[in-house]
């Protein structure tokens, strides 16, 4: 017996706006706690250092260090830590050298915003 399930839906970018918006136009956009004042990247909506709302955003340099670096079939990738935010966030680093220890965000302006890094104009 075969099923076949046709889903069509669109998602609203609601409170990631901000952050999505950013991606695309390659600017690192973190959210930021109205208790603390810690930004994090990628954001979260509710600060895990204070329990407090994150109703702000921030702007971001761009810039990452490179904590992991992984190449498989779908890509080179690596997990990174944006300076100036908590957090870490897994990227596309295809431009990036197999021994460069820092990356700058860059845009995505077709298709689907994704976290891509390309090596650092600063270095």
């Amino acid at each position: 017996m075969k099923h076949r399930i046709i889903l069509d839906y669109d998602l609203g970018e609601g409170w990631l706006a901000p952050w999505i918006n950013g991606l695309r136009n390659g600017r690192a956009v973190a959210s930021q706690c109205q208790g603390c004042n810690t930004a994090r990247f990628p954001p979260l909506r509710v600060c895990t250092t204070c329990r407090t709302p994150s109703e702000n955003w921030v702007e971001l340099s761009g810039r990452a260090n490179v904590l992991i670096r992984s190449s498989g079939c779908d890509g080179d990738f690596a997990l990174v830590h944006f300076e100036g935010a908590k957090g870490a966030a897994v990227v596309r680093a295809e431009q990036l050298s197999d021994t460069a220890a820092h990356g700058h965000l860059s845009a995505c302006p077709e298709g689907p915003p994704i976290l891509q890094l390309e090596p650092d104009p600063s270095v």
